[in-house]
């Protein structure tokens, strides 16, 4: 399941190639991603637009962090 994460694929697009992968901005990174919401008022808030580049590039993360985890585990377990 995680071996998509490593590929770079770029769909092409009306301007310019879209890629499957782009990392958030580094506010976003520092603060998180603002949820839409209701304010108090009963005012709807728009929150960050959080896109697929985004959500692959996060998984694409946490599996490179889960693999390198996985390889420490075995390395202290005594394992090749």
């Amino acid at each position: 399941m995680d071996s998509w994460a490593e590929s770079d694929i770029s769909y092409p697009s009306l301007n310019a190639d879209t890629p499957n992968k782009q990392e958030p901005a580094q506010e976003m990174q520092a603060s998180g991603f603002v949820p839409t919401y209701m304010d108090k008022g009963g005012n709807l808030v728009i929150g960050d637009a959080l896109t697929a580049q985004h959500m692959n590039f996060i998984l694409c993360d946490l599996y490179r962090k889960y693999t390198a985890a996985l390889a420490r585990i075995e390395t202290l377990e005594g394992g090749q």
